[in-house]
């Protein structure tokens, strides 16, 4: 009996849901064309009497159909699987052929993402029995799975999408990624399933085109992103033998062709689940309507395998926090300007100076010396890092010390080193050289400065006085005449006064375009034992409370570019 009464309180469920939120289609004839058949594995997750009692009459005999079962926006929530694999059994159990596909960006988002680079979400889709899956922004979020350098050492190395996908059982789309000068498919861009019943169902995917401004460049290298509206034809063209032909996007586009069933589910939405009924007779779509996940049981032997994958991931970080904002990490972005992300990097090293407890990673040389903690006032500390040390990306969602190994993936260190004034200002000065970005100076713009209790204008209309040269990128300042320091921590910047630069070990040894480094003052400069990737960690977690929040949600206004 309590078997019955969960299977009718999910008809009930999903009856009431289609009747609210059903987007009934005008049927639609349809014919394709396919060139091979690929059949999908048999699901790993068979239902039994535990799932469902699957003799109840159905409300609506699906006998002669195919449902399309689709979910999109999935972003690490691998919650929702094993309620998902529900409703393929509630669907099977009254007799219609189910395909399970995804619309895109199913990684990234949650610890469970991003703890691996995406293999235990792709593994448990896999284990849900997921046939077709399209290729969305987010599933370029963790580039080649590897952080960290050889001369360094590897922090550590997960495996790259395409690897990940290689191992997977279902079928990854996407028609309008290519790569290379020829220009071929970087991913299989449509595959054909074959139900039990015979009845052939063509899919294709279109990825969002905007992903090349989402996502870190070194993901997509060699990749193109063409326009969606222009591969349609060639793919309905292609798969024009096909019983029926569904696009599965993630573009946020209006894509419409006569006789298609196209699944758009644009990424700024949350997490989306649907079905499309195919009558298998007429080869018409039916019905097409969105679905609530409330009140539906879950499947059994997918929840233990979630339960496992969850136990074994939060044992691995003590702590957790959010964004609830996306912080800029494109090389573009953090080598040209002021980012929110150079923001959050250069507030947290001011925090770890002043209010952090800095003191207490001085070594015994330092302490012997008489460094005590920060050798000037408060109002004259600030906070200097440089663009080519800002590598990725954080994004919206969970947040753990793995993302900010990601956005710097070395083991730099805390340093402290005072300057002048005027120091200070033929260090910005060197530091900008670079720009604009782009052509011979591009490698030049790695030293961009991000600064915390500074702001000061930048005219690049003035070009830079080269003096002697400092490494291969860069030169020494002649004339200090394109940088202009319009305040310190809200005073008045005074060129003989001294500032502590709370920065990096390789600022402090002279990396990049900071000679200036190595004319500070000696006696009470030095480098700390701590790692700055722990002092931003700190900062999120005491200072923010574990929540990246809206004053992160755009740069704050400390550099000036003209």
């Amino acid at each position: 009996m309590k078997k019955l009464c969960i299977c009718l309180a999910l008809i009930l469920c999903v009856l009431l849901i289609a009747a609210c939120t059903s987007n009934n289609t005008e049927p639609v004839d349809v014919a394709y064309e396919s060139t091979e058949e690929i059949t999908p594995d048999p699901a790993t997750d068979e239902p039994d009497e535990d799932d469902y009692q699957a003799t109840i009459e159905p409300a609506y005999p699906l006998v002669g159909h195919t449902i399309i079962l689709y979910t999109g926006n999935i972003r690490g929530n691998i919650d929702a699987l094993p309620q998902v694999v529900a409703l393929r059994y509630y669907y099977e159990a009254q007799g219609a052929d189910v395909i399970l596909v995804d619309v895109g960006n199913f990684l990234h988002g949650t610890i469970y993402a991003t703890y691996d680079s995406g293999r235990t979400v792709i593994e448990l889709m896999d284990r849900a029995g997921y046939d077709v899956v399209a290729i969305g922004s987010r599933e370029f979020n963790f580039g080649t799975g590897r952080v960290g350098v050889e001369a360094h050492g590897i922090i550590f190395e997960d495996d790259s999408l395409g690897q990940l996908l290689e191992e997977a059982s279902f079928q990854a789309v996407s028609a309008n990624i290519v790569a290379g000068d020829d220009a071929l498919h970087a991913f299989a861009p449509n595959t054909i399933v074959q139900t039990d019943a015979g009845v052939t169902v063509a899919f294709f995917g279109l990825t969002c085109t905007d992903t090349v401004n989402q996502v870190l460049e070194a993901n997509l290298a060699g990749l193109t992103f063409q326009n969606p509206q222009e591969v349609l034809d060639t793919q309905i063209a292609y798969l024009a033998d096909s019983d029926f032909v569904i696009g599965l996007s993630n573009t946020g586009m209006f894509l419409s062709l006569a006789g298609v069933g196209i699944i758009d589910i644009d990424q700024s939405t949350g997490l989306t689940v649907g079905i499309i009924v195919l009558d298998n007779n007429t080869n018409m779509i039916v019905q097409n309507y969105t679905l609530g996940l409330y009140a539906v049981p879950r499947a059994p032997r997918v929840q233990e395998s979630v339960d496992v994958a969850r136990a074994n991931i939060q044992a691995e970080f003590a702590a957790v926090a959010v964004s609830e904002v996306v912080l800029e990490g494109s090389v573009a972005a953090s080598r040209m300007g002021e980012t929110n992300l150079g923001n959050l990097w250069t507030n947290a090293l001011l925090w770890f100076a002043l209010e952090g407890g800095i003191e207490n990673f001085f070594d015994e040389d330092a302490i012997d010396a008489g460094i005590t903690g920060i050798m000037v006032e408060p109002e004259n500390v600030v906070a200097v890092w440089n663009g080519g040390n800002l590598r990725d990306f954080i994004y919206d969602g969970d947040v753990t010390m793995r993302d900010l190994q990601r956005v710097l993936p070395f083991p730099n260190r805390v340093a402290v080193m005072y300057l002048t004034g005027a120091q200070l200002l033929e260090l910005l000065e060197a530091a900008t050289q670079g720009l604009y970005y782009g052509g011979d100076h591009l490698p030049a713009t790695a030293s961009f400065p991000h600064v915390a209790g500074i702001e000061f204008t930048l005219d690049t209309t003035i070009p830079f006085d080269a003096g002697e040269p400092h490494g291969n990128h860069w030169f020494r300042a002649n004339s200090l005449s394109r940088v202009t320091i319009s305040g310190i921590n809200g005073n008045a910047f005074d060129p003989y006064a001294t500032y502590a630069i709370v920065t990096s070990n390789a600022i402090f040894n002279g990396m990049d375009s900071n000679y200036i480094s190595l004319e500070r003052c000696q006696y009470y400069s030095t480098i700390t034992s701590a790692f700055v990737v722990d002092a931003v960690w700190m900062y999120v977690m005491q200072e923010l409370g574990g929540i990246i929040d809206a004053r992160y949600a755009a740069p704050q206004g400390r550099i000036i570019i003209q």
